[in-house]
């Protein structure tokens, strides 16, 4: 597998799984991912950051061993893919090969879905926030 489609599928998997797991969790009382906003400064390192909607957005940790596989003969190509220990094939082909094995170390932040229940709950409060501070901004001003 090509290390652009490992990633790419690695997030979609991490994205899925959350949103699938969302309602399945309400019911029984939880919460998957709440919406919440932290402050970054304080936190353990479990968030990169959050959005204003309290999405929270993770780094996700890659850690692959990948080889680069150069070809020669008639369609050479180097390209880069998360390696694999074993691999089967047959074929007529005359070419060489030389293939490198290397890790890499990466990260990706990733926002992840968050339960609607308290993204609701939270842009509620957010906005009832709002309305007091306005509120005794407008007393203070009529003193």
């Amino acid at each position: 597998m090509e290390l652009k489609d490992f990633v790419k599928e690695t997030l979609i998997q991490i994205s899925s799984g959350v949103n699938a797991a969302i309602s399945e969790v309400r019911e029984s009382g939880g919460y998957v991912n709440p919406a919440v906003k932290i402050d970054i400064t304080k936190s353990d390192g479990s968030h990169f950051s959050n959005l204003p909607t309290g999405q929270n957005v993770f780094l996700i940790d890659f850690d692959v061993a990948v080889s680069v596989e150069e070809q020669s003969g008639t369609n050479a190509e180097a390209k880069i893919k998360v390696a694999s220990f074993f691999s089967l094939g047959a074929g007529g082909k005359s070419d060489q090969k030389l293939s490198t094995t290397n890790r890499i170390q990466f990260k990706v932040p990733l926002g992840l879905p968050v339960d609607p229940v308290t993204s609701e709950e939270l842009q509620e409060r957010e906005e009832a926030g709002r309305l007091a501070m306005r509120t005794t901004l407008s007393r203070i001003s009529r003193l």
